[in-house]
């Protein structure tokens, strides 16, 4: 399940902290995401292709809720990559490593970077009003475009004399006798286009029925899958599962099938974990990804729910390794109205 997370104002270089649908206890790890290359954060204004997760402390949940304070380590970070970046946060409940969940950031217009202090210290009569900087309204100068007047055109009228209309009597046309129409013959081609058109469609009839519907009828032979990656080989631990089976390095549809199944079954963590894992490196998964949450394509489980930000992010993530890829292309310029 996508969590709702939020970043809201409350000081330079500090922002509120909001995980909304958060089963877990306060203490958290969290692990940092940006969709344009898929790196992680290591430091401040870091990043890295290795995971690094960042415990918070001083952190509360009620009712599903997690919230606390972080700061400039996470809100400058954020904001000095600009607003075409989205990050993907995941959260680790260090009571218990096996729950992870996580979703895309929503950052509002009310967090600052810590530089924002300077601007507040340069205020007169110490203003507390914190305004991002904004760039001047260039006035629009419209040039004016003399009008061309068209000079007017005198023509002169030429009397053109009219010709002289001849009566002329057409000659009789002559008589065809009804005898010498013969009807057979062009009744006979028209039977001939008949019978040709239907056997045009006789022949296509067979084309589609032999080439689509016997295709469409035959069962998919499901992809072999190793013990290792079997949900029926009595594991206790979903993590280990996970580390076991892509240690045998499934082929990607086997890898779709595992979470299908996964999801089946309930297992949601798994399905989660390996979607999470496997879309960062495979844009066709990506884009399975990213159909869990769009409301398009949505099919109401207990694993996922349609979340329109973190369908934007998978999306994106899929077009980091597949540009060309039409499917995601449409879907993002769809969502993104």
């Amino acid at each position: 399940m996508a969590l709702r997370i939020e970043l809201d104002g409350y000081k330079p270089g500090v922002a509120k902290f909001l995980a909304q649908k958060w089963k877990g206890s306060s203490e958290i790890d969290m692990l940092i995401q940006r969709n344009q290359d898929g790196y992680y954060l290591s430091d401040l204004n870091q990043w890295a292709p290795e995971k690094s997760w960042h415990t918070v402390e001083n952190m509360s949940v009620e009712n599903e809720q997690l919230t606390g304070q972080v700061s400039e380590w996470l809100v400058d970070t954020l904001l000095s990559q600009g607003n075409q970046v989205r990050f993907l946060i995941q959260i680790r409940d260090k009571q218990n490593e096996n729950y992870i969940d996580g979703g895309v950031v929503s950052i509002a217009d009310t967090v600052f970077a810590s530089t924002a202090l300077n601007v507040q210290a340069a205020l007169p009569n110490d203003e507390p009003v914190i305004a991002k900087p904004e760039l001047a309204n260039e006035s629009i100068v419209e040039e004016e475009t003399p009008l061309i007047e068209e000079s007017s055109m005198d023509t002169e009228k030429t009397m053109l004399a009219e010709p002289v209309e001849t009566e002329t009597i057409p000659e009789p046309e002559p008589e065809i006798p009804l005898e010498s129409v013969k009807p057979k013959s062009r009744l006979g081609l028209i039977v001939a286009i008949i019978i040709g058109f239907m056997m045009l469609i006789g022949i296509a009839f067979a084309t589609w029925y032999f080439f689509f519907f016997k295709k469409q009828s035959q069962p998919i032979t499901p992809v072999q899958i190793s013990a290792q990656c079997s949900l029926n080989n009595g594991f206790t631990n979903d993590l280990t599962f996970i580390q076991q089976c892509l240690q045998t390095k499934p082929e990607v549809d086997a890898i779709i099938q595992i979470i299908t199944e996964a999801k089946k079954a309930e297992k949601c963590n798994i399905a989660q974990r390996l979607y999470a894992n496997q879309a960062q490196q495979n844009a066709k998964i990506a884009i399975l990804y990213a159909k869990e949450y769009d409301e398009k394509f949505y099919e109401n489980n207990s694993c996922f729910k349609a979340d329109k930000e973190t369908a934007i992010y998978w999306y994106e993530t899929s077009l980091n390794h597949d540009p060309d890829n039409t499917l995601a292309k449409n879907r993002l310029a769809e969502l993104q109205k």
